[in-house]
């Protein structure tokens, strides 16, 4: 684990997207955050834009499977990311910031009710995952929500013990809530993780990074 910024900004997961082998950095990252990425969750580094902006983790929903792109993509974006060797679908859903509504691991995932069906097809089949459509505490941005891995979630400090319950039945794995940087629910923009490590925004508290582990089965 390391407690990290990008240029100041705690909200690491806006700006950044992995999986246990990738990871999707802003094209101007330095090496305050490529060390980390390589040395902590173990990956190759991609450094690249979508969509001609540095909102990696904002606009793109992925794991070990595929990765799904926004429409604003740009072709020499996608042949960039393609090189990679990961699978990629560009979505044409008009709601396109993908990490805003997509919480996803190799097991399942869940999705902003307000996706469309084809598009919710479309993107579970490139991510190997049926993607089940719910809110979490109200919100229908659920991949700023909720953050998972294979070994579970975290989610928003209000979901309600049903909801909890609907995550981990989509999911398949066990989870709890929490905050992140210092008391924020929308947990996923706060921290990057993989099955190696992670990257937890600066501002986040030493019981915070508690719970970020105890719910992520990160506890070695």
């Amino acid at each position: 684990m390391k407690k990290i910024t990008y240029f100041g900004n705690s909200w690491l997961g806006m700006f950044i997207k992995t999986n246990d082998s990738i990871t999707l950095l802003p094209i101007d990252s330095m090496a305050k955050l490529e060390v980390p990425a390589v040395e902590i969750l173990k990956t190759t580094i991609l450094k690249t834009t979508v969509g001609d902006t540095n909102l990696l983790g904002m606009y793109t929903a992925m794991n070990n499977n595929g990765l799904v792109l926004p429409n604003i993509v740009e072709e020499r974006e996608v042949s960039a990311i393609k090189k990679s060797g990961i699978n990629v679908y560009i979505s044409k859903e008009k709601n396109n910031a993908h990490g805003n509504n997509v919480t996803v691991n190799d097991k399942g995932g869940i999705i902003n009710p307000h996706v469309s069906r084809t598009e919710t097809n479309a993107m579970g089949d490139v991510l190997g995952v049926e993607l089940v459509p719910m809110k979490i505490a109200e919100y229908s941005t659920v991949g700023s929500s909720c953050i998972a891995t294979n070994g579970g979630f975290l989610a928003h400090y209000k979901s309600t013990a049903d909801e909890l319950k609907a995550i981990e039945d989509a999911l398949k794995v066990k989870g709890s809530k929490g905050t992140i940087n210092t008391g924020a629910g929308f947990v996923a923009y706060g921290i990057v993780v993989n099955k190696n490590g992670y990257l937890a925004g600066e501002q986040t508290t030493a019981f915070e990074l508690g719970r970020v582990e105890e719910a992520l089965g990160l506890i070695k």
